[in-house]
């Protein structure tokens, strides 16, 4: 139902009860902060201190459920760098997502960044910015 100037009025508050908001990034997700997660040599397991690291992002996107976050795994010097860097943003995730409760398409899933190979960035989805949350991966042959 529209006014006369054509701006939509709800007939009853019922029906906006249910009406989905479209997601947001920038300055409302500016509140969740990026981090690095640090892993040990050669392992995609999650420490104690990055479980803690992670509790605290999923309470931020909690409270900020239009947000995204890009997950991005460094390591691209080789192949087995490269499907390391996939298998620990990929754990990332997984705990995101099976132990917190975050709907895995809240997340951009990015591996193979130059960088220091035991580590794995997240940040804030830039506006627009898209990707997907569940890549194939790259070598599984190699995985340890």
């Amino acid at each position: 139902i529209s006014d006369a100037d054509g701006v939509g009025k709800c007939p009853e508050p019922e029906c906006c009860k249910n009406r989905v908001q479209p997601a947001v990034e920038g300055p409302q997700c500016s509140n969740i902060n990026g981090g690095t997660i640090a892993f040990a040599p050669g392992s995609p397991k999650l420490s104690t201190a990055a479980m803690n690291q992670l509790n605290t992002l999923s309470n931020a996107m909690r409270a900020n459920p239009n947000c995204k976050v890009v997950v991005t795994g460094n390591g691209n010097v080789n192949k087995v760098d490269q499907q390391r860097s996939w298998d620990r943003v990929n754990s990332i995730i997984n705990y995101m997502v099976e132990k917190q409760a975050i709907d895995r398409e809240r997340f951009i899933f990015k591996y193979g960044n130059p960088g220091d190979s035991n580590s794995v960035d997240y940040r804030v989805a830039n506006q627009g910015e898209e990707g997907t949350s569940n890549p194939a991966p790259p070598h599984p042959n190699l995985r340890k």
